[in-house]
């Protein structure tokens, strides 16, 4: 993998962690919140381990379905692009 690649989707990831990290902190204490389009959106474009490790490690829209249902999509996407590239490697 091209290093650039690796540390863009490592930079994504951390941004995409660190997002739903503030949410839930900004969920408890009443602040504004981060909308769900933004944090699909980090997810999509390849933040996918790090909007899942903060899903898990905080506790955090666990338990809305529809969001998980959205998460779910986005994964099934990503995979589908990653088993499409590496047939046409």
């Amino acid at each position: 993998m091209d290093k650039y690649l690796f540390f863009t989707l490592l930079l994504i990831n951390v941004l995409s962690f660190f997002l739903f990290k503030i949410d839930k902190k900004n969920s408890i204490i009443g602040k504004r919140r981060i909308s769900e389009l933004a944090l699909c959106f980090v997810t999509l474009i390849g933040g996918t381990i790090g909007s899942l490790m903060s899903m898990q490690i905080y506790r955090h829209k666990t338990r809305k379905k529809s969001f998980i249902f959205k998460i779910l999509i986005i994964v099934a996407i990503q995979v589908l692009i990653i088993w499409k590239l590496i047939q046409y490697a």
